[in-house]
This record gives C-alpha cells, structure tokens and sequence, in this order.
C-alpha cells in the first residue's frame, strides 16, 4: 500500500505546476424557456504567473463571450472584451455587476442544479473543462442588474 501512495507522490507535487489556473465557485444561471441568453460567473487566480482568460465554448451554447458592464452616460452598457487579464496570485471574480462570461443561444433550457460543461481558453494555461452548476434566477441580489435577461 505504501509504495503505491509513494509511487502518486510525483505526480501529486508535479499538479500545482500544471494547474496555473484556479477556478472556483462556477454558476450559471437557469433562465426562462424563452430566453435564449445567460451569463456565466465564477472566481479564476492564476497561481504562478500573469495570464488571461481569452475565450470559453460551453456545450449545447451557441456562442460564449467574455463581457463586462460599464457605466457610460449614466448608463449600464454590457461590451465584449478580447480577455479578462489575470495578475498572478489576485483573485478575479466575473459577476454579474463586472465580467462574465455571456452564453448566446442556448440549445436547451438549463435545469436548475445540474451542470453545463465550459472550457476556458487562457493565453498561456492549458485549456480548462469545468462543470458550471445550474442556479435559480434572482436570489439576494433581486433587482440588479439582470442585464441578460434581453
């Protein structure tokens, strides 16, 4: 038993050099059957060095983008970005009043709880499959805002 754990060892201390990318907390949220649109949030470090988020495809999404909310003229306004920069070691969170990642003609609608799988592809990280868990519309944070609702 011991020597099949010692024969995992290099592999365990080789893992943090290949996942440059941290990733937690992936939600995206269930809309209505008649719309087509969601956004994506979640929370990526980049452990070792400075990178970025430059594009994600997730299945059964038409189109996914990398978008963020600005003000300007007094306004909300939702723009795609080409990438979201990552300093190594800072936590950056796409949510619903920043980036996030807008998903574009869904082929289905998504059921609350369970998952949609996404890659995300990073300037210099491996591409990365993660699972985003279904969640319900609205919440705490009701009356904000829901920008792709359109």
């Amino acid at each position: 038993m011991f020597k099949r754990l010692f024969g995992f060892f290099p592999l365990l201390c080789a893992l943090p050099a290949m996942a440059a990318i941290e990733v937690s907390d992936p939600q995206v949220r269930a809309m209505p059957p008649s719309v087509p649109n969601t956004a994506g949030y979640l929370v990526l470090t980049s452990t070792d060095k400075d990178d970025a988020l430059v594009g994600a495809r997730c299945e059964g999404v038409k189109t996914t983008e990398l978008h963020t909310l600005l003000q300007q003229d007094g306004m909300m306004k939702m723009r795609p970005v080409e990438a979201i920069e990552l300093k190594a070691g800072d936590a950056v969170a796409l949510t619903e009043g920043g980036y996030h990642l807008m998903m574009m003609g869904l082929q289905q609608p998504l059921e609350e709880g369970k998952t949609l799988s996404c890659e995300l592809r990073f300037r210099h990280a491996a591409p990365q499959s993660v699972a985003f868990t279904v969640t319900r519309m609205g919440g705490e944070d009701e009356g904000h805002h829901h920008h792709h609702h359109h």
